[in-house]
């Protein structure tokens, strides 16, 4: 399950601790005049300095000139996630080679020849920069909950404030990123390049996954130089995996053994001024056992997309319910809840969920309220055929990617 942690603040009072247990799709009640930060002494912690972050499963190192990420070690599987960083030579000086370096942030000159704003042709990719000036790094969180760096580039009429965050019993490397872009005729793009050996990669597309070649052996594989994905891509060899995982950004191109997601881009036409301003995104690179089902690469995704919302409640004043629910609950791993909302036009409430691994069998949806009847549903919201329920549980059979629409009556 993915570690989730809330930031709450209330009259200049803030808190940031991990949310244990919280139910899925539901609420938990946290008392913050017992604790700020409910972490049991014997876990895990994050160390944090100008060149390095680490917990108990990962270390992540920094070059401290240029602030490109030289090393990836998952503690837990004692592996190198990077090729290597530096080249040495036949003296023993050490040369950094940014080019095997993580979160490498590449700018390329982006000059469609046709349609601006919806074209990106393959020679753009034929020449670019690395950004490797460094204006600025401060250490701005360290402690038993989360662990970050904040680096400041300047280039050409652009600033970019990167604050890089490890969390406590998390292997997911979070990169907070504003940018003040102001450039013209330019792609931004995040390059991971890492130790792994795979001819497929696997994107998320809409209710469901598909696999991509991670070469160009054929005119078509040449073609899919920049494809789309949602909130992940993953690259896996047989036991073990990298994902990227993103907010809002939806180019990706993965090339042998580089994963790259396009950050911004400022083509002038329909548009001069597209894309300029400032902008707020999260991207992270997630490594995992096997692949990203095992390693939990979608419930990771989710995560970083919906993050629990802290609400501050009045002190000692008790209420009807308890001090944590869930609302809804599937016993399926392979099985998502998409959307939960009320129906259009009934007192009902409409639930979606998709299976997500590729896999066919049953799931039993559990819900907490109280309803009167269930029934399967179109996209309209009409009744198609009903569902037995028997104490807020449902059994439902389900087929690969298929989308599954319930109808409950209050």
């Amino acid at each position: 399950m993915a570690v989730q942690v809330v930031e709450e603040a209330n009259g200049g009072r803030s808190a940031l601790f991990i949310a244990k247990n919280v139910p899925l799709h539901g609420y938990a009640v946290w008392d913050l005049n017992a604790t700020t930060a409910p972490v049991d002494e014997d876990e895990d912690t994050v160390t944090a300095s100008r060149t390095h972050l680490e917990n108990d499963s990962l270390r992540v190192e920094f070059d401290a000139a240029t602030g490109l990420i030289t090393r990836l070690f998952d503690r837990d599987n004692e592996r190198e996630i990077l090729h290597d960083t530096y080249t040495v030579h036949a003296n023993g000086k050490r040369e950094l080679n940014p080019l095997n370096c993580a979160n490498r942030l590449d700018l390329h000159i982006d000059k469609p020849l046709f349609w601006d704003a919806w074209d990106v042709d393959v020679y753009t990719f034929e020449r670019g920069q690395v950004l490797t000036d460094l204006e600025r790094v401060t250490v701005v969180e360290e402690g038993p909950v989360r662990g970050a760096i904040r680096f400041e580039r300047k280039f050409g009429k652009s600033r970019i404030v990167q604050t890089v965050r490890l969390t406590a019993n998390s292997m997911r490397l979070d990169f907070v990123t504003e940018v003040d872009w102001q450039e013209t005729d330019t792609m931004l793009k995040a390059a991971f390049p890492v130790a792994i050996n795979s001819t497929r990669a696997t994107y998320e597309i809409q209710y469901g996954h598909v696999e991509r070649p991670t070469h160009m052996n054929t005119s078509w594989d040449q073609a899919r130089f920049e494809v789309c994905a949602q909130k992940w891509a993953d690259l896996s060899e047989g036991n073990y995996g990298v994902a990227l995982l993103n907010d809002c950004k939806y180019g990706h191109d993965i090339q042998g053994h580089t994963l790259r997601l396009t950050l911004l881009r400022s083509p002038q036409a329909p548009d001069p001024n597209a894309d300029k301003g400032k902008h707020l995104f999260t991207y992270s690179l997630l490594p995992h056992n096997g692949d990203f089902r095992e390693g939990e690469v979608v419930e990771n995704a989710y995560a970083l997309n919906s993050p629990p919302v802290a609400s501050a409640l009045p002190a000692n004043r008790p209420g009807p319910l308890p001090l944590e629910r869930s609302f809804f609950e599937v016993d399926n791993a392979a099985v998502f809840i998409e959307a939960i909302k009320r129906a259009e036009k009934e007192d009902a409430i409409i639930v979606r969920l998709y299976e997500v691994h590729n896999t066919r069998g049953s799931v039993t949806l559990t819900t907490t309220l109280p309803v009167k009847s269930a029934w399967y549903c179109d996209l309209m919201e009409k009744s198609l055929a009903e569902i037995p329920i028997s104490g807020g549980e449902m059994l439902l059979p389900i087929q690969p990617f298929e989308i599954v629409t319930i109808k409950l009556l209050l």
